[in-house]
């Protein structure tokens, strides 16, 4: 079969490099564990789904009965006394950055992870179904899958497949459950299989855009694909555990927690230039904040997800939380410009050393591997907790998390990128202390980058279908195979195109090529002589590869389908269910590899603008050394290849600008388009509703300047002040 498609690519990895796509053929024994594992998420809050095989494997096993069969006894013990005593209750809302809920989340994910072999595994799992709160069942048994050696290359579903509530809005989740009820709009699928399309309703969306003109960027905030990737790359280093006991790569795991906020933040920097915003501004916590949320989401259980005004004052019940920051954050920025930090016992660590940057991201994220949490805390939970403005329940049943406390949702407040800007801003700090790169550090003696063409780059709103079984309730198990739910959304998509680069070699050696993509120059860098060394920060990594150079002229094709830093659409659910079940039974073979998930493809490029927006292309390629090669085994990103140069090289730090010229760096300028001629739909019906509403409104804007647009859905030329674009388109 074609499983093929489900693989992606690892992305916020600058410092890895694909070894190549292992792919291989599913025996028996594989096939039965994939199947058990994905069906534990189909339904998730119907956990008596009657005529499936978990729940009769469940509801007839004991853990007390059969606790020699963990390695680690304590393990279970602890587990069951939590559980007799009461854990969080099923339907209860839950979120990892809640300590009850996190301390019992730890419990059952260690119930898992030692479980002896893989039948104990799934017996224990498919009791937790039915007992357990859904989602600390779902995120406890995602890492476990992760971890555990005998799930090694099972493939989870997609995150908005499993919770739906989490990604679309209510009205879509209202409508999925009044067709199932009703029958209203079926069709009728491949293999007589009965199929509801819901189409994306606009009327609660324009809503936003009249109290924050930030939503013009809803379509980045809400992409499925991104908010997917966002709770996956959270938990493939879960901060709520310590990695000393699972075989992962701890040596990176608190640079890859900087290195996947610092390449958010630039990738929506990019977005906000595209749509005529500029910097993000600060916030200080004793003033009024400035974004508003306007959460269009309802947890499963009816309770609405808490939204914010704009220009909101923090709650006298969060003041406790800000002196708590205050006091962290004056410590971080000691300890950066100290240079040292201190554990526990007292003992000094060096954060200008080679281990440095990771002590550093393991401090601030205040995970499981942090040198003192005692002394340095987690400032990332307590500023998610504050600017959340969800009300500070002290009942364990009754807490109601905000958007920043769900890592499927975090990405659609625009609180989270002014908060991460101020995280942000402490490893720019300790970057700006490290010493500047020479050009020994940064040149490829006999290496030139003579050229570098891509084609016109496009950009462009397309229809996805998206699987949302799960957000209606089903009879039994027969019934929910039986039918496919689909929401239909507009998302952001590119043209693909290809690079091609002219590289001339005195010699043959291998050489690494990365790809950048940045803000042109504009008012703030109008100087090139200045521009990297106040900007490096701003720019994104699209491309990574490794190349064989030929002594004289090398060409070398790249396509952007082809980066290793991104991840193409995953398989739906419904078909790579159906092709599970052919291979069970034995009518097709079924291929599974390495690499799972990544930075969703369709975000390659910013949006651009209407008649083409300027931004810089960075290639840069630098020699490899052999010695410093090293293979880390990441969970669902399969086989990396670590080259020895930090995060972001070398873009990881400010650069002198009498290095722009080396021969192995290429700048240049390329523009993308925005095509919105070719969509009828979501972008259309803001346009069109917006300047509908300029006759009532449009006095209120300055009308220093004239621009003419033309509107091919009226056919006729509209005059607009300049002043009113960047509001309104």
């Amino acid at each position: 079969m074609l499983r093929e498609l489900l693989v992606l690519a690892l992305t916020g990895f600058c410092l890895t490099q694909a070894l190549g796509i292992e792919t291989h053929t599913a025996d028996m024994d594989f096939l039965h564990k994939q199947k058990k594992i994905y069906e534990l998420f189909f339904y998730i809050d119907q956990p008596k789904l009657i005529g499936s095989e978990f729940y009769e494997v469940g509801r007839t096993y004991d853990i007390e009965q059969n606790i020699d069969l963990y390695k680690d006894k304590m393990v279970a013990r602890e587990f069951l006394y939590r559980f007799k005593l009461g854990m969080l209750r099923k339907g209860a809302l839950f979120s990892v950055y809640y300590q009850e809920h996190r301390e019992e989340l730890r419990a059952l994910f260690k119930l898992f992870y030692y479980a002896k072999d893989f039948a104990t595994f799934y017996k224990t799992a498919s009791w937790a179904r039915l007992y357990m709160n859904e989602g600390m069942y779902i995120m406890a048994l995602t890492t476990a899958v992760m971890y555990r050696q005998d799930c090694k290359y099972i493939a989870l579903p997609p995150m908005y497949e499993v919770y739906p509530h989490l990604f679309f809005n209510n009205e879509i989740i209202q409508d999925a459950q009044r067709i199932k009820m009703t029958g209203y709009k079926k069709e009728v699928g491949t293999g007589n299989v009965e199929t509801f399309l819901i189409n994306t309703n606009y009327t609660t969306s324009f809503m936003k855009y009249f109290s924050d003109k930030e939503y013009q960027l809803d379509y980045f905030y809400d992409d499925v694909g991104l908010n997917n990737y966002y709770y996956y790359i959270r938990t493939i280093f879960p901060f709520w555990v310590s990695l000393k006991d699972l075989e992962v790569p701890k040596q990176i795991r608190g640079e890859l927690y900087y290195y996947v906020h610092q390449q958010l933040m630039a990738r929506y920097y990019l977005e906000r230039l595209s749509n005529g915003f500029g910097e993000i501004e600060d916030f200080n916590m004793y003033k009024k904040f400035a974004p508003g949320y306007f959460s269009t989401l309802v947890y499963a259980n009816g309770v609405a997800q808490p939204s914010r005004d704009r220009y909101s004052e923090v709650p006298v019940y969060k003041y406790k939380y800000v002196k708590e920051i205050r006091n962290i954050e004056s410590r971080i920025l000691a300890a950066i410009d100290s240079g040292f930090i201190m554990d526990r016992e007292g003992k000094q660590y060096s954060l200008y050393s080679h281990e440095g940057l990771n002590y550093l991201g393991n401090l601030i994220e205040g995970n499981g591997d942090s040198c003192n949490t005692r002394f340095y805390g987690a400032i990332d939970a307590l500023y998610r907790d504050i600017f959340g403005f969800n009300y500070d329940c002290k009942q364990k049943n009754c807490k109601v998390p905000s958007a920043l406390q769900l890592f499927s949702t975090s990405l659609r407040d625009p609180a989270f990128y002014r908060l991460y800007k101020r995280i942000i801003g402490y490893f720019y700090r300790y970057k700006c202390n490290l010493p500047t790169y020479t050009k020994g550090d940064l040149e490829f003696s006999g290496v030139y980058i003579e050229d570098v063409k891509l084609d016109k780059l496009y950009t462009f709103f397309e229809e996805y279908d998206y699987l949302i079984n799960n957000a209606v309730t089903v009879d039994n198990y027969k019934d929910g195979m039986n039918f496919n739910m689909k929401a239909r959304k507009y998302r952001l998509n590119y043209k693909p195109f290809t690079y091609t680069i002219d590289v001339k070699s005195e010699r043959t050696t291998k050489g690494m090529v990365r790809i950048f993509l940045g803000p042109s120059y504009d008012d703030r860098f109008f100087k090139e002589q200045t521009y990297f060394y106040y900007n490096w920060y701003n720019f994104v990594e699209v491309d990574k590869f490794m190349v064989e150079l030929k002594t004289g002229m090398n060409t070398i094709e790249r396509k952007s389908t082809e980066s290793s830093l991104t991840a193409k659409d995953i398989f739906s659910g419904e078909k790579f269910y159906k092709k599970l079940l052919k291979a069970v039974e034995g009518n097709e073979p079924f291929t599974y590899t390495n690499k799972m998930y990544g930075f969703p493809d369709n975000l390659y490029l910013p949006k651009g603008r209407v008649g083409g927006y300027p931004f810089k292309l960075f290639v840069y390629i630098y020699p490899i050394d052999e010695a410093k090669l090293t293979t880390y085994d990441i969970p669902l990103f399969g086989k990396m290849l670590y080259d020895g140069k930090p995060f972001g090289f070398p873009l990881d730090r400010p650069m002198y600008p009498w290095y722009y010229d080396l021969k192995n760096m290429y700048f240049r300028d390329v523009y993308v388009h925005y095509m919105n001629e070719n969509i009828e739909g979501y972008q259309y019906q803001k346009e069109k509703h917006f300047a509908e509403k300029y006759e009532t409104y449009g006095h209120q804007y300055p009308k220093y300047e004239k621009y003419e647009k033309y509107d091919k859905y009226y056919g006729k030329h509209e005059t607009y002040p300049v002043g009113i674009e960047k509001t309104l388109f």
